[in-house]
């Protein structure tokens, strides 16, 4: 669990460093979509985080430094998706918990933050919309055989008329 115990700390700058490995997406995914399968992999990611804690609120500055493996779109071989990235919460003290806007509002009594679904949501939006090899670096057996499934290229078994076409004339040109 990827906590910070605030409670005990004096007023000022903190830093804490976690890891995040598959263990962590493995278990996350369980939780948030046990339907499907965890689609990351092969994570390694340190997340150092400056603490900033004041009377009326906290202020946390994380920086995620690492990488993790996801299929490409195109060939669904792994590609590697670097993480190099800056995020900054903000916690205030009021009556009631509300973690669902971007400023997090947290109970007087809280003593702990629980970070794991920030850090979670986090790497998950750092997944880029689209993710594909150099065309060239693509496993080509794959992209063939998607195609034939898919029905986008003919397969080597079937004519394609249009080669037919061109053989025909070909071959009429070939007797003149």
């Amino acid at each position: 669990m990827y906590k910070i115990a605030f409670s005990g700390l004096s007023l000022g700058h903190h830093t804490f460093e976690f890891f995040v490995d598959d263990a962590f997406f493995a278990e996350m995914w369980r939780v948030a979509s046990p339907q499907n399968d965890n689609e990351f992999s092969n994570c390694h990611v340190n997340i150092k985080i400056n603490l900033e804690k004041t009377e009326r609120f906290l202020k946390l500055d994380f920086q995620f430094d690492g990488h993790y493996v996801v299929p490409c779109d195109r060939c669904l071989d792994p590609i590697e998706i670097p993480i190099e990235h800056d995020e900054t919460l903000i916690v205030n003290f009021g009556n009631e918990n509300d973690f669902d806007s971007e400023v997090w509002t947290i109970s007087a009594k809280e003593h702990e933050l629980i970070l794991n679904a920030f850090i979670y949501e986090t790497l998950v939006l750092l997944r880029p919309f689209s993710v594909m090899h150099e065309i060239e670096d693509c496993n080509q057996d794959m992209i063939e055989k998607l195609q034939i499934e898919t029905g986008n290229v003919p397969s080597p078994q079937q004519n394609d008329p249009r080669w037919e076409a061109l053989k025909t004339l070909k071959d009429k040109l070939d007797k003149q």
